[in-house]
């Protein structure tokens, strides 16, 4: 982040990069008065979507897209023109309410086509799809076509001469963006059209040399459109892939998988996971045994006892909500690793939450791994000691700062403070799993661990086992790196490491791994990260569908109203779980402000509150507010004053009013208000610890956030299609202490 942050800086002080910033609250020093490349846009919270949605109009309005990359159905096709990605843009879809197939793509099937639609083959299913062939006007198969009408509804003709309803995603695409205009965009969002209009004709102007980016801002109650929307925003430019604009991320070395010194992913004999995800994401309500069950009784199935989400993997705070309801069944033990929830996840610090975790009828068996005793740690019946950053390892990858493959590798630097076990181990998280598993006889674990790349087995005993083999993978991957020198092993004092490593690695294995060790990871040269005649093609192309319409968000249904959700972006204002706005239960009048919270530079919802340094640089959080709201409430800056939610809780803490917080706005950042990680004192054995009350200072606003009333049981405000987190948005009022 930091390279991130210089690069910025640089190029927008050298007038090679201008950028805006949406953001509720200006903070980290971005734009500042004297850089006119900077811009701050204060947006309301949770209403990003409005103003992703009013870009979209704008751009297509104005015929500001990339037509020609749009139009290209097939990645063959795209690359008949430069490009190495493609989209589903022209792509049809079926919109007529009576076709079996309604609201899914069109396939040859449907109009009885013969193809290889369906077909299995070693690289997977092939999926083939209609688009209307823009030579002939006619449909063809995307593979088929090199360009395709993109905006397109009407009805085409099957076999059998049946009329099918159909429209382009970006038709749909077009439909929803043009369900408000221009001003009711900018009323929602707090930013004027001539803004928007303003970014829209500086983000158009540049070709394919513009990027979006985003993060926190869509852990709202209605993020997925937003971050749909900021996908989307750089496709309909061509950008993907191309030198300034968006480039593939997580682009690394073989390190866990399946590598060319070892096999760390297929195991003989593994265990295959079985049932569903305990928060409820990634199935859809209609395929759960409670709505099967509902049918058959001949009852309405809608809405479900808590809300299931289709789309999306597992989430730990729907985790949470799962467990405290014990639905859709009862959690048994619950293994926390490294992770505060009640400090994270919105509402999770309520009293009600924490008491349900700590019943043992309801939760009978908690046990956390974690180096600091954090408030979720507390409520643990067991804790097993587990190590920092400074004393375990790591293998990371880039997260799209770089346009050239990277692993960083984290090793041990100093000795573990956590108890030395028989063997001379010391207790951490991954010890722990690879002993229980040795127990218990899961394959992959103790003298049968992984293969190498000859197909014999290595041993896995100790995380040194399986992270230096890792790291070997790192090393020989494509062309291996060179053996480090005697010079630089003495330079950097490995020799004693060497010593103990070369009990797991192979000869040739083990001074290339110490030359990886040694530079903190691999890194491919910076300027080799584009190819092509004139440089501007990425080395590591996306070379997937770019989705402007998603038919599994499309089919599937919110499981509390029945309605179906939207396949494209579009703008939906924050409600609960049954349709119900926010602001038509509790009135703006009573419950003028909307939350947001920020992470601020010298702290974060970890381990960060245990250092005196970071803590004496900033003492405390406040509670933010924009200077004309604290005006109009008689408030100023130092006052104490009460955040209050409507669906119950208050913090006390203190005013700061600034310029820097959109109006309406009410800020916190994150990582204060602890109550554990050392704030109060605790006997272990015959000694005291603990008690440092600065640990504690500030407010936390999980400890309020919004509950969904609609929905029964312990639940809190949620985006419905993901299972997402509202760290952001919701309502509050804010009064004198």
């Amino acid at each position: 982040m930091q390279t991130i942050a210089r690069q910025i800086v640089r190029s927008s002080n050298d007038g090679n990069l201008k950028f805006t910033v949406v953001d509720p609250v200006m903070c980290g020093g971005a734009v500042t008065p004297g850089n006119e490349n900077g811009k701050w846009l204060p947006i309301k919270p949770a209403t990003d979507g409005a103003f992703i949605m009013a870009l979209i109009q704008w751009i297509i309005e104005n015929k500001r897209y990339d037509e020609i990359f749009l139009s290209s159905p097939s990645l063959e096709a795209a690359r008949e023109f430069g490009y190495n990605s493609w989209t589903n843009a022209a792509h049809l879809v079926i919109v007529d309410e009576k076709h079996p197939n309604y609201r899914k793509m069109l396939r040859p099937g449907d109009l009885g086509i013969a193809s290889d639609d369906g077909k299995e083959t070693d690289e997977g299913t092939i999926e083939i799809y209609m688009v209307i062939d823009k030579e002939t006007g006619k449909p063809a198969l995307h593979t088929e076509a090199k360009q395709a009408e993109l905006f397109f509804s009407g009805t085409v003709e099957t076999r059998d001469g049946e009329k099918i309803k159909v429209a382009t995603s970006m038709e749909i695409l077009k439909e929803s963006a043009y369900r408000h205009d221009m001003e009711t965009y900018a009323e929602a969002c707090g930013i004027p059209v001539d803004s928007i209009i303003e970014v829209a004709k500086e983000f158009t102007a540049h070709g394919v040399k513009v990027a979006t980016d985003g993060i926190g801002g869509t852990a709202t109650s209605n993020g997925v459109h937003l971050t749909f929307g900021i996908y989307l925003l750089p496709a309909m430019m061509g950008s993907f892939n191309k030198k300034g604009g968006l480039i593939n991320r997580r682009m690394a070395y073989a390190s866990f998988g399946k590598g060319p010194r070892y096999n760390l992913t297929d195991i003989e004999g593994a265990p295959k996971s079985e049932g569903i995800f305990i928060s409820r994401t990634g199935v859809r309500y209609e395929d759960t045994s409670e709505y099967k069950q509902k049918v058959a009784k001949g009852e309405n199935p809608y809405p479900s006892k808590l809300p299931w989400h289709p789309v999306g993997g597992g989430s730990d705070n729907q985790a949470i909500y799962s467990i405290i309801n014990q639905y859709p069944y009862q959690a048994k033990i619950m293994m926390n690793w490294m992770f505060n929830p009640l400090m994270s996840t919105p509402s999770a610090a309520r009293k009600e939450v924490i008491e349900k975790l700590a019943d043992v009828n309801v939760l009978p068996l908690y046990i956390s791994f974690d180096a600091f005793m954090g408030e979720a740690t507390y409520l643990a019946d067991y804790v097993i000691p587990d190590t920092t950053q400074y004393e375990n390892w790591g293998v990371g990858y880039s997260e799209g700062s770089t346009q050239t493959k990277m692993s960083k590798v984290r090793w041990p630097v100093v000795e573990p403070m956590t108890m030395k076990l028989a063997d001379g181990r010391h207790a951490c998280f991954e010890n722990y799993l690879i002993d229980v598993c040795k127990e218990i006889g899961i394959p992959g674990h103790g003298e049968k661990g992984f293969k190498d790349s000859e197909g014999n087995y290595h041993p896995l005993h100790s995380v040194d086992d399986f992270f230096l083999c890792a790291i070997a993978n790192v090393a020989f991957d494509e062309e291996p790196v060179r053996d480090i020198s005697d010079h630089e092993i003495d330079m950097q004092g490995l020799r004693p490491e060497l010593e103990k490593w070369k009990k797991i690695l192979k000869p040739e294995e083990l001074r290339k791994v110490a030359y990886v060790i040694s530079r903190g990871g691999r890194f491919e040269r910076y300027d080799q990260g584009y190819t092509g005649e004139d440089d501007t093609d990425s080395k590591y192309p996306f070379t997937g569908m770019v989705k402007f319409y998603v038919e599994r968000m499309a089919t599937s249904r919110d499981s509390y109203t029945g309605e179906y959700y939207s396949g494209v972006p579009g703008w939906y204002p924050e409600r609960f779980a049954d349709g119900t706005l926010l602001h038509d239960k509790f009135p703006e009048s009573e419950w003028p402000f909307a939350g947001v919270s920020y992470k601020a530079k010298f702290r974060s919802v970890t381990m960060l509150a245990n250092s005196k340094h970071l803590r004496d640089l900033s003492k405390t959080n406040y509670i933010e507010i924009n200077i004309n709201d604290a005006k109009k409430l008689g408030l100023k800056s130092g006052d104490k004053v009460k955040l209050i939610s409507p669906t119950g809780g208050e913090i006390i803490g203190t005013l700061l009013a600034r310029p820097g917080i959109a109006e309406g706005t009410v800020a916190t950042a994150f990582g204060y208000g602890h109550w554990e990680y050392g704030a109060r004192k605790h006997k272990v054995g015959n000694k005291t610890i603990g008690g440092v009350k600065e640990i504690g200072a500030g407010v936390n606003i999980t400890s309020i956030s919004m509950m969904d009333p609609t929905v029964s049981g312990t639940f809190a405000l949620t985006e419905m299609m993901t299972g997402g987190p509202s760290r952001n948005g919701g309502l509050y009022r804010i009064e004198k202490a």
